[in-house]
């Protein structure tokens, strides 16, 4: 069987057309396979297709790792396989099921130490060197949700991190003062502290994120939101 043929068709046929209801994503051309997130290499299929087309691709690669981990993913690992039809009606049900008062995180969301990420850091060990550049370039510059928003406005400041920006006019005549010192040193000439990497782990940071603003020549006195920020900030 020509396999690329009939992948060619499924997707031109996704390509000339309007689909209503629930649909997905494909990308014509894999990420694994060098395929980018660009307008042109996506096409809207139907679940029943979109099965297909990961099933044809991975008999047109089969050799490829990433697009087999897509296809077993996509059939449920190697048992209780599912035909297209049953994972059409699958998907669907599910997306009507969580878009409903049904779905879980809307009775009872998952958040702060009941979600299961809470406490741990990120570990670099379960990815590739290509997966951990991608998610960097997913969240590099503009596409970052954070991109933008000064220190002082992060969604995760917290009272300490605002108490040390509202600062940052004294903090940066220090810098200045000294030589343009490292954030450790910083934080000593600031607290009169010696800094110990055992306990001033995150009572360093915001000291680290002053440093590359100043070596930005950053100045906080010339910054309007930082001057807003002062005016409605109480240490």
């Amino acid at each position: 069987m020509n396999y690329k043929k009939h992948y060619d068709l499924l997707i031109e046929r996704g390509k000339d057309r309007m689909l209503e209801g629930y649909v997905e994503k494909h990308h014509i051309v894999p990420r694994c396979l060098g395929g980018s997130d660009a307008i042109e290499n996506l096409v809207q299929l139907t679940p029943e297709e979109h099965y297909l087309a990961h099933q044809l691709l991975v008999k047109m690669y089969p050799d490829n790792f990433g697009l087999l981990s897509s296809a077993m993913y996509m059939t449920g690992g190697n048992k209780n396989r599912k035909t297209n039809k049953t994972y059409g009606w699958l998907k669907r049900r599910y997306s009507n099921y969580m878009k409903g008062p049904n779905n879980p995180q809307k009775i009872n969301p998952i958040k702060g130490d009941r979600h299961w990420a809470y406490g741990k850091s990120f570990d670099k060990s379960h990815f590739t060197e290509e997966g951990l550049e991608a998610i960097a370039v997913a969240k590099r510059g503009e596409k970052n949700p954070m991109y933008g928003i000064k220190p002082w406005n992060h969604g995760r400041a917290t009272k300490y991190t605002k108490d040390v920006w509202a600062r940052a006019d004294k903090i940066y005549d220090l810098w200045k003062e000294n030589s343009d010192p490292a954030a450790n040193r910083l934080y000593r000439l600031d607290t009169k502290k010696i800094y110990d990497w055992k306990t001033d782990k995150k009572m360093i940071c915001p000291y680290m994120n002053l440093v590359k603003y100043f070596r930005k020549d950053w100045k906080p006195y010339e910054d309007e939101e930082w001057k807003t920020f002062m005016k409605d900030h109480k240490l």
